[in-house]
């Protein structure tokens, strides 16, 4: 048997990672981070690092020898090269198949539900199961939790308002703010309906606050009960200072949720509960349904009721982004040596700057960071203590902030920019803005189709690719349209960057009035790592990027 776990400190111990820190995706993924972070295997031959192959350079530079990891999720990239020398696996279920060799898989009962459930589908799996710790179930007072983001939403919209007095090309965005229509749970109890659910459990961190307006401590879960249409949160009876009125005490988790429900049907995030939770439930009668796509989605449509604090977070990016940047360039055209490090102490720096000279009255934080050169890898990830200097060709900086009201995430951002170096890479990062802003966001109004845009962008790039192989920033011999329909050209965002609505390929969700998220070309090839990333909204009369200075 093989086994399988996510212990963080044996991660730690054993490879010397922490994902959150190492890792760009378990960072960016704020209610999936289980779902991308490594797993160690327990072998014959010892111990093996399974990592998706999108942080295979994150991994190398975080010093793990290659020879004791192997890679699953081929990422995608238009330059073969970059992972010419390392295959990877087609899939989890693929790479834990091989090192299994026919014996039966052992999972922690940390290892996440959707693991379980999908290995399970084709391996003899079996999972451990965790310890039951007694609950008390409180009442959440979800008026007040209207009324506290009601608050929140009048100051992001007041401010918001101010920050963009003097921007021309935003004249008319403030008309679209507002700070009443609060959806959150109305939509919440719509969705369960719809799937016939009699609860719905939330455990990870963005939707855990969405809906309770606190902080999540460790082992808390909320319960929507849809027949009693009310909120509660679970909670270690050893816990103190939970908010809510106690209504009971139960032997677990699981009875807990179970006796909330008045039902066995019940919704869970499969991308972030423990495989042990999951089992717990099952034990109490429950049958569990997937629900981290929809409530990614519950999240990421709403997103128009805090465009307030959206649009924040927006400027703030641009003005930190762009600023760090342009420090970059000054300081190695003065022939200055410094590392990835020291141009996100300037990025961070900026964002303090932005925050104090327009006297924003909320907490901005950084939410995740893509900074590297290009030298070091073309793999996207967080910065290292890597020297810049003439050697560096492009350095990509792709990040996002967060707003914040005592710790609850009210808005993200993400965009990019780079900062290319050799003639080539300039005239194609000046293309890409082109790209973005009119060949993708062009194209974004009310009742377009996602996969249709992602179709259009690939008909607008189409003229032009002659000239990205004639410049050397595309090979003669890459099926371009086949590798580019592997991946989205943006995104919506939801309290994070969306994995539920993307606009790529096969998805059919449309665009309306409201709807807010980013649109990007990244571009890897050769010797360059170029990111090209703008924020847009869909007004009631136009489309607005929000992160153009």
């Amino acid at each position: 048997m093989i086994k399988l776990t996510t212990d963080k400190t044996r991660l730690a111990d054993s490879f010397g990672i922490d994902a959150q820190k190492s890792l760009l995706f378990s960072a960016i993924r704020l209610d999936s981070s289980p779902l991308v972070a490594p797993i160690i295997a327990d072998t014959t031959d010892g111990e093996v690092l399974l990592v998706r192959q999108q942080e295979q350079g994150n991994a190398l530079s975080a010093g793990v020898p290659k020879e004791r990891m192997r890679f699953y999720a081929p990422w995608v990239t238009i330059d073969p090269r970059i992972v010419a020398d390392t295959p990877a696996s087609a899939s989890l279920s693929t790479l834990v198949e091989e090192l299994a060799e026919g014996d039966q898989v052992g999972l922690d009962s940390g290892v996440v539900m959707k693991h379980y459930s999908t290995l399970s589908k084709s391996l003899d799996v079996v999972a451990d199961k965790q310890p039951t710790t007694p609950v008390v179930a409180y009442e959440i007072d979800t008026a007040a939790v209207l009324e506290r983001f009601s608050r929140w939403r009048e100051l992001g919209a007041e401010t918001a308002t101010r920050l963009i007095d003097d921007v021309e090309h935003l004249d008319g965005l403030d008309k679209e703010i507002q700070s009443q229509t609060d959806t959150r749970y109305s939509a919440l109890q719509s969705m369960a309906k719809d799937r016939g659910l009699d609860a719905v459990i939330i455990a990870a961190p963005p939707n855990f606050s969405e809906v309770v307006g606190t902080q999540q401590s460790e082992d808390q879960l909320a319960v929507w009960s849809t027949q009693d249409e009310k909120l509660y949160v679970l909670a270690p009876e050893t816990a103190h200072g939970v908010s809510g009125t106690p209504i009971g005490r139960f032997a677990g988790l699981g009875a807990g949720a179970v006796a909330l429900a008045h039902g066995n049907q019940i919704g869970v995030e499969e991308e972030w509960i423990a495989t042990g939770l999951a089992l717990e439930l099952e034990a109490e009668g429950a049958v569990l349904n997937e629900l981290s796509t929809a409530l990614g989605h519950w999240r990421d449509i709403r997103d128009h009721e805090d465009l307030g604090f959206q649009i924040v977070a927006a400027r703030c990016s641009v003005f930190a982004i762009e600023e760090a940047l342009k420090w970059a360039e000054e300081s190695l055209a003065a022939g200055l040596e410094f590392t990835e490090l020291d141009i996100y102490a300037r990025y961070v720096d900026k964002i303090v700057e932005f925050r104090t000279d327009n006297v924003i009255p909320f907490a901005i934080e950084p939410y995740f960071t893509n900074l590297h050169s290009s030298n070091r890898m073309l793999f996207p990830g967080p910065p290292v203590d890597f020297p810049i200097n003439d050697d560096t060709k492009c350095i990509q900086l792709d990040a996002g902030v967060r707003i914040t009201f005592d710790g609850i995430t009210v808005a993200t951002s993400d965009m990019a920019r780079s900062l290319p170096r050799t003639d080539s890479a300039k005239e194609a990062y000046e293309f890409f803005f082109d790209v973005v802003r009119e060949g993708i966001i062009g194209q974004l109004r009310p009742g377009v189709v996602c996969e249709d845009v992602h179709q259009g962008t690939l008909d607008y790039l189409a003229p032009h690719l002659d000239r990205m192989i004639e410049i050397g920033m595309l090979g003669a011999d890459v099926d371009f349209n086949t590798e580019y329909r592997k991946r989205n050209v943006g995104h919506l965002m939801g309290k994070q960057e969306s994995f539920a609505n993307e606009l790529r390929p096969g998805y059919k969700h449309v665009l309306e009035v409201g709807s807010f998220g980013a649109a990007e070309i990244p571009w890897r090839y050769g010797n360059v790592a170029i990111g090209t990333e703008d924020l847009w909204f869909i007004g009631s009369d136009r489309t607005y990027i929000l992160s153009k200075r």
